[in-house]
């Protein structure tokens, strides 16, 4: 008897056409990727189970690819995939070009950390990654607020989102708010910074400080990053004469420039060399800064009190570089690269800011005996620079934007200070509240106005072909620049015939 063979069943799968997924869903739904019935105000799907509805966006980011891996945050707490998107372009875009120089416990780990923790955070780091993403696509220039802008749009609504949570909070006894409060601040200072919105950049600079200072009154703790972060971002804005200095320092007092306290004998470690110098810094920018606010005649009269404050803080950068300089030879090779190159950014930035007190006074013989120590300078910055293949766009600290800035604004021989704005145009950055792209167009001004002055006295002076060209063709020259540009290219001329 043949053996009866089982026929195979056969399945027939239905095909189904692609969902056709909505995007206006409320942000809870949409977080937990089911369907939404969008009804106005919170949605039945929410309410219906006991959940908050989270409402609706206003405004959805362009979806764009290679961001880093996509992030979820914490148990009890969704993101939408614009937020997850943005998320991931903070932790792996935007950290890296912060702490390119140096490593920082603030941005690798407490951020981070408080991203989980707190939705307040969570938004305005996404608020911040959005106008960080465009200011590197618009070449980190002053834009402004753009309405037209998805990704400003995002922002704001980012924004509205963190300020909203807070002000649910103000009157609540958590101990971490405080700690919310400074890092939510933070993060609104440096998105104003790259929108070019100053005023409302120190607004926020100053609620930080306030809350420092009420933090210090009752006895409370503070994490040194954001204390040194804010007393750095503080320090910076003197230059603008913006605010007064409310420096809040932890320990009570401040060092000056004699405080032996400021240099230890031996560095450890190049942490150690970094505060050492980091507190004799702030002396050096509130002397600069008086001085570059000063007129001549006001110079003048306070010549003598100015001259006495520049030999105590010459005298403190010279105790610090006998000491950093034998840190510099005994460690330098056994450190990491990414040490190293914090080694000598230190090292550029203190020759930088030894010139800058050396020409403070404006002695005009001192500054042309300096033109060696400029092109020197300026080379060492140009090394640095070329170190880098894909160039960081964005820290809270002073970099080489403030010694590039020195040698184009005011070294006597114009030649350099072209180069030296040739520099800043390459390197599209901000360092804290100084941004690469206007310190070049104001060393540019300067430029133009010694033009002008050589033009007053019929003088003539050799330049490079190549600033000739930029002079005479850049849209923003003034019309009476250029006699004296034919001048000179008659000039040359005649002495290439001889």
């Amino acid at each position: 008897m043949a053996e009866k063979k089982s026929v195979p069943a056969i399945t027939v799968r239905r095909h189904r056409g692609p969902k056709k997924r909505s995007k206006t869903g409320c942000r809870t739904c949409r977080a937990r990727r089911i369907k939404c019935d969008e009804a106005p105000g919170s949605c039945r799907n929410c309410t219906s189970t006991g959940r908050t509805c989270d409402g609706y966006d206003l405004h959805r980011l362009p979806i764009k690819r290679n961001l880093g891996p996509t992030i979820g945050v914490g148990p009890g707490r969704c993101m939408t995939s614009d937020e997850k998107r943005g998320f991931s372009y903070f932790q792996y875009h935007l950290i890296p070009s912060l702490v390119v120089f140096f490593d920082s416990p603030l941005w690798q780990e407490s951020v981070l950390q408080m991203c989980h923790a707190d939705p307040a955070v969570c938004h305005a780091v996404n608020m911040l990654s959005a106008i960080h993403q465009d200011a590197e696509a618009q070449g980190m220039r002053l834009t402004g607020v753009d309405l037209e802008n998805a990704r400003h749009r995002f922002a704001l609504e980012q924004a509205a989102r963190s300020f909203a949570l807070l002000r649910k909070r103000r009157a609540s006894v958590d101990p971490q708010l405080r700690h919310v409060m400074l890092l939510c601040c933070l993060l609104f200072v440096m998105s104003e910074v790259l929108l070019g919105q100053y005023a409302n950049a120190l607004a926020h600079l100053r609620s930080g400080l306030r809350v420092l200072e009420e933090s210090k009154r009752l006895g409370l703790s503070v994490s040194r990053g954001l204390i040194n972060t804010f007393t750095s971002l503080n320090l910076q804005s003197t230059h603008a004469g913006a605010i007064e200095s409310v420096l809040y320092i932890a320990d009570g007092q401040q060092d000056g420039p004699d405080d032996s306290r400021a240099t230890p004998d031996v560095f450890h470690n190049l942490g150690e060399a970094r505060q050492a110098f980091s507190r004799i810094t702030d002396c050096w920018t509130q002397l600069i800064a008086k001085c570059w606010r000063l007129s001549d005649t006001e110079l003048r009269a306070e010549y003598e009190t100015l001259w006495l404050e520049r030999r105590r803080v010459l005298s403190s950068f010279e105790h610090f570089k006998s000491r950093f300089e034998r840190f510099y030879e005994d460690s330098y090779t056994r450190l990491s690269d990414k040490e190293q190159r914090g080694m000598n950014l230190l090292l550029i930035q203190y020759h930088g800011m030894m010139m800058s007190l050396k020409a403070c006074l404006r002695d005009h013989r001192d500054l042309n005996m300096l033109i060696p120590e400029q092109v020197a300078l300026l080379s060492a910055h140009e090394a640095l620079m070329e170190n880098f293949s894909d160039r960081p766009t964005f820290s809270l600290e002073p970099g080489i934007i403030g010694g590039l800035y020195s040698v184009a604004s005011r070294c006597p021989d114009l030649r350099v200070r072209y180069r030296a704005i040739e520099a800043l145009r390459s390197w599209t950055r901000y360092e804290g509240m100084v941004n690469s792209q206007t310190a070049a167009a104001a060393a540019e001004k300067s430029l133009k106005m010694e033009l002008r002055k050589l033009q007053q006295r019929d003088m003539v002076v050799e330049l490079d072909p190549k600033l000739l060209e930029v002079l005479e063709s850049s849209e923003e020259a003034e019309e009476d620049h250029q006699p004296l540009v034919r001048k000179v290219k008659s000039h040359e001329k005649k002495m290439k015939r001889r």
